[in-house]
Formats: structure tokens, sequence, C-alpha cells
């Protein structure tokens, strides 16, 4: 009997990661891609970073409004008896410089929306591998049932026989109530994992889901130069600060500008004069003269926030250097790690725990060493499954440090 079933664990091993599906489910299984996709089209936080877009092209529209005319009209006792006025401020420059301030400001828009991207594109990773390993445990969990079930029954023929002592069968039992428990945790984990899933997909939590995909599986990472050059036109955090640059530069240039006064050219009638007119024109200009305040304070402090953030933006380049490096050396270690477990340390417990469980059928072995193998087993392949999460985090943490796939 033990044959069937070491062919079967190690030809688990032998393919790729298997695809998890729920049976009260007739769509078909989603994989990454296909779920990375369908979170961009429904995800609740991304489409309210998106919609930061509006608001902004809202502030470009609000920053080429004209200033308002002024209107009044006296009336007094006094000769002439009422007085007519209109009043045009003429901007020089300045609402084109607001409109370069907002126009830069709205660039900001697509940052965010980098940055949102980004979060979900972790997040889709973790809770997506997350479902497939979580299927993979729940299989291995009802695998570990069936293995000691059948135990319980070899200890209980042989019991039978008078092969074995009453103990046997107790410690087989115990085995059993063991790995039932073991399954029944492994479900409510699968449970969590899909909910979580479910939740980034914008899905109710219980609604069923079904992923296929191989949690060892990963583009192949490009060297550190190349991912330098990537982080460097896409980390959301660089992006952010080279923006926040041309802001404040665009309202040093707005600033200055406003340093011009802004004229105010009116125009009239003085009406009601007895005695000498009924009506007469007047028109006249009047502005501010910048004497003592000329946004000295507001040009240095935007000169001086360009100083800083022009700093920051070399720290953020440079931890970036070191991140890449760090979550590139942690992802090719899982995956050497990975691949170890799924090559030789796997196919070996398997090989031992069928060998072991074959000995006690024959006499040779106390039930003790198949209990023991059995747990063996079942640590590795926890340790495994461990690895294959750990091994995407750490693909995941690159593509964060990135800004975008690896690819």
């Amino acid at each position: 009997m033990h044959k069937p079933m070491v062919g079967v664990l190690l030809g688990t091993l032998a393919v790729s990661w298997p695809t998890s599906t729920l049976a009260q489910t007739a769509a078909p299984p989603l994989t990454f891609r296909a779920a990375l996709e369908l979170a961009m089209a429904r995800n609740l936080d991304l489409a309210a970073a998106r919609r930061g877009r509006a608001i902004r092209e809202a502030q470009v529209r609000a920053a080429g409004q004209y200033p308002n005319p002024e209107f009044s009209f006296e009336a007094t006792r006094d000769t002439p008896h009422e007085t007519v006025s209109f009043g045009v401020p003429l901007e020089i420059t300045k609402r084109s410089r607001r409109i370069d301030l907002a126009r830069e400001e709205l660039t900001l828009a697509d940052v965010d929306e980098r940055s949102a991207l980004r979060t979900l594109r972790r997040d889709v990773r973790l809770a997506f591998y997350g479902l497939v390993t979580a299927d993979e445990r729940t299989r291995l969990a009802d695998e570990v049932v069936a293995v000691a079930e059948r135990v319980r029954q070899v200890a209980q023929a042989r019991y039978d026989e008078g092969a074995a002592p009453r103990l046997d069968v107790m410690a087989a039992e115990l085995a059993v109530g063991r790995a039932r428990a073991d399954a029944d945790l492994a479900r409510s984990a699968r449970d969590a994992a899909r909910a979580d899933l479910n939740g980034l997909l914008d899905q109710p939590p219980g609604q069923a889901l079904s992923v296929a995909g191989d949690a060892a599986e990963a583009p192949p990472a490009p060297t550190a130069d190349r991912l330098m050059a990537l982080a460097a036109a896409s980390n959301p955090d660089l992006l952010m600060v080279e923006r926040e640059v041309a802001i404040e530069e665009r309202r040093v240039s707005l600033l200055r500008a406003e340093r011009v006064p802004t004229p105010l050219v009116s125009f009239g009638a003085v009406l009601d004069a007895p005695g000498e007119f009924n009506a007469g024109a007047f028109g006249g200009i009047s502005f501010s003269i910048p004497l003592f305040s000329r946004n000295q304070g507001e040009i240095a402090a935007s000169q001086a926030t360009i100083s800083q953030i022009r700093i920051r933006r070399d720290a953020i380049r440079r931890s970036l250097e070191a991140a890449v490096f760090g979550a590139l050396a942690r992802m090719e270690a899982w995956r050497r790690q990975v691949d170890t477990y799924r090559r030789t340390l796997v196919p070996t417990a398997t090989a031992l725990q069928a060998l072991a469980e074959e000995s006690y059928q024959l006499g040779r072995n106390p039930l003790l060493a198949v209990l023991e193998a059995q747990r063996a087993l079942r640590d590795l392949k926890r340790e495994y499954l461990q690895a294959l999460l750990d091994f995407q985090t750490a693909v995941a943490d690159l593509e964060e440090v990135v800004g975008g796939p690896i690819e």
C-alpha cells in the first residue's frame, strides 16, 4: 500500500505547485496575473487614488480663473450726487505662473496612483500566494489524515494478530486525532486567506474563489544595475521628491511674479451735479507699491525647501541602492532554499516515511518509528510551504522597492 502513496507524493513534487480549486464554483481558477488585473479594475483604494486626478485638474482650472472686476455705487448729498465706477485688475504673468504651478501639482496624481498600485500589487501577491499555499496546506493535511488512518488500520490488524501491543493502536488513534485537528485548522486558515484576497478584489469575504499558481515561480530577477534603473524610473518615493522639487521651483517663480503690482484700471461716471453737469466720465489706475513686502521671506523659505528636498532625494537614492541589493539577495536566497526543499529534502523525507511504514507492516520497526517519520515529513512540508511564502514575500519586497514588476 505504501508504493501508491509514495508515487502520489513524489509526483506532487515533480510537477509544478498544484492548482487549488474549490468544488463549489464552476468559474475557472484565477492566475496571479488575472487576480492582479481584477484587483486593478475593482479595488476601492486604487479607485480612490485615481479620483485624486479630478481634484487636481479642478485646481488647474481654479488657477486659471481671472480676478473678478469691482463695481461701486455711491450716493451723497454733495454734488455730484451719484458716482458709478468699475475696476478691472490686470494681472501681469501671475495667472500663467499659477497655472504652471497647478499643472506641476497635477503630476502628483500620477505619483499617488503609482503608490497605490505598488501597495495593491504587493497585497495581491501576498494574498494570492497565501491562498495557494493555504490550499496546499489543506491538501497535505488531508493526506496526513489518510496516512494516519492507514497506519491505524495496520496497527489494529497487527494487534488482532497478536503481533503488536494495544499501545500501538492507541498511539495510532492519537495520531489520527491530531491529524484531523490539523486538517480543521488548515481549512479555517484557507477560509481566512480566501477572505483576504476577496477583500482586495472587492468581493464578499465568503465568496467562492479558486486560484491556480506555483508559489515557487517568479520572473528571473534582472541585475542590480538594471533594478536600480527601474527603481529610478518607477519608485513612487523617489518620483514624489522629484515632483516636489519641480513644484517648489514653480512656487518660487509665482512668488517672484507676485512682487509685480497688479494695476487696477478703473472707469466710471459721476452723475447729477446741478448747475455744472448731468453726467461726466472719469478713469484712473491704482496699484500697491511693493516698498516693504516683496515676498522675500516666502521666496527664501521655498528656496530652503528646495535644498532640503534635494538632499532628501539623494538620501532616498542611497537607501534605494541598499534596499535593492538587500531585497535581491533575499529573493535569490529564498529561491535556492525552495529549490533545495523541492528537489532534495521533501522527496527524501517522503521516501523515509514510506520505508518506515513498510518496515512496520513487516514487523521490523516499532510504531514509534512510523509516527516519528510522519511527524518529520509533516514538519518538513510545513517548512517548505513557509519557505514558499517567504520567497513570495521577498519578491513582493523587491517589487515594492522597484515600484513595479521586476519582469
